[in-house]
């Protein structure tokens, strides 16, 4: 006879942030190779708050409107943006999220980009204007997909090429095959608040497929209003959503999708 017990410990209380140190090499933390993305209009590079986080954090702070639908809530200084970028990003290593910078507009008073003496070293370009943030996340080589999200462009960017390129080249990267310089992933995902239309559409309009509605997907802060009250002696005691779930894959890219975003990102419109 065998004895079956469950021995499971949940993992101690993490400790408290400590932010890295801006003088030493900046550690991405990312399950899949990272690239400096461009197209003609739009470059985006990995985020970094000691570099980005001043100019997002300025640009976010005048329009809590933009987290509306995300799962937390606005800041309210740059060093708790600091804090939850390193905590809830940077130490996850399905994570990496992109600053993106509008190529046409040039930055007053800050230095060009310097050419990388390392191999897997990143200078980062910071003459750029920022736009907004994009990224990768859930990121599983052993399932081979990934998901786009923290796509946050700023209102002086809404209704431009911003978005339209940013997910283009995240796409473009994850979906086309090794030997052209991608990850040849099969499968790339969207998530948003069931109600929150304009990124439901903004995902189909570069071709991505709606899957359906996943129920109770995740949790979100007990102060949103856009939130669905749980049962009375629910367990977390924290507001839910249900969350839209669209994709693109790896045969929906080689079946016209490449075509499609191409053409999206070739308007001047």
């Amino acid at each position: 006879m065998i004895e079956v017990v469950n021995n499971y410990v949940p993992p101690p209380p993490k400790g408290p942030v400590i932010l890295p140190d801006p003088n030493a090499p900046y550690d991405l933390n990312f399950r899949f190779p990272v690239r400096e993305l461009e197209s003609d209009r739009l470059k985006l590079v990995p985020f970094v708050a000691s570099i980005h986080g001043q100019a997002f954090f300025e640009g976010l702070k005048p329009h809590p409107e933009l987290v509306q639908y995300l799962p937390w809530n606005p800041f309210n200084t740059l060093h708790e943006f600091e804090i939850h970028f390193e905590e809830r990003i940077r130490s996850d290593p399905s994570w990496c999220v992109y600053a993106a910078l509008d190529k046409s507009k040039l930055v007053p008073d800050q230095g060009k980009a310097k050419k990388p003496n390392l191999s897997n070293t990143f200078f980062f370009e910071t003459a750029h204007a920022l736009a907004g943030t994009i990224g990768y996340l859930r990121a599983s080589p052993e399932l081979s997909s990934v998901e786009i999200g923290y796509v946050i462009v700023l209102p002086s960017y809404q209704r431009t090429f911003v978005s339209t390129h940013a997910i283009g080249l995240l796409l473009d990267y994850a979906l086309k095959q090794p030997s052209d310089g991608g990850l040849g992933l099969r499968r790339v995902q969207w998530q948003a608040h069931a109600d929150n239309m304009a990124s439901i559409r903004a995902a189909q309009r570069m071709g991505m497929k709606m899957e359906g509605i996943l129920r109770w997907e995740r949790t979100i802060p007990i102060d949103k209003d856009n939130g669905i009250k749980p049962r009375d002696d629910d367990v977390l005691q924290l507001k839910g959503r249900h969350s839209a779930m669209l994709a693109m894959c790896w045969d929906d890219w080689e079946n016209q999708g490449r075509e499609h975003v191409q053409k999206l990102m070739a308007r001047r419109s």
